[in-house]
C-alpha cells in the first residue's frame, strides 16, 4: 500500500510538471521531433499520468473501504477480520507443530 501511495504521488508530480513546464523542457533538448509533435507527445504522456493517478487512488479508498468493511461485519466475535489480516493467533500451541517448526 506504501508502493502504491508513493507511486501516486510520482504520477502525479509528474503530470504537473509535464503540463507546467513543456516549453521550457522541449527547448532544452536537441531531438529529431518537431516542437510541436513533441508537445503532443508530452501532453498525452501527462494525461496518462493523470489517469494513473486518479486510479491509484480510488484503488486506495476502495482497499480502505474493503478492509474497514471487512472489520465492521466481521460480527460480534471480530475474530474473522482479525484471522483476515494475517496476524498470529494466541490460541495455537507451538508444541504441536510439525518438527521443522519447532524452535
Amino acid at each position: 500500500m506504501v508502493a502504491t501511495v508513493i507511486t501516486a504521488i510520482f504520477q502525479g508530480s509528474v503530470s504537473v510538471f509535464i503540463f507546467t513546464n513543456t516549453a521550457n523542457f522541449l527547448g532544452s533538448l536537441k531531438s529529431c521531433v518537431r516542437e510541436e509533435d513533441a508537445a503532443v507527445i508530452l501532453k498525452l504522456g501527462g494525461g496518462l499520468c493523470v489517469v494513473i493517478f486518479c486510479l491509484d487512488w480510488v484503488v486506495l479508498v476502495l482497499d480502505f473501504f474493503l478492509k474497514h468493511y471487512a472489520y465492521v461485519e466481521g460480527g460480534g466475535d471480530r475474530s474473522v477480520a482479525v484471522k483476515r489480516s494475517g496476524k498470529v493467533q494466541s490460541d495455537e500451541n507451538p508444541k504441536d507443530w510439525p518438527w521443522p517448526f519447532q524452535v
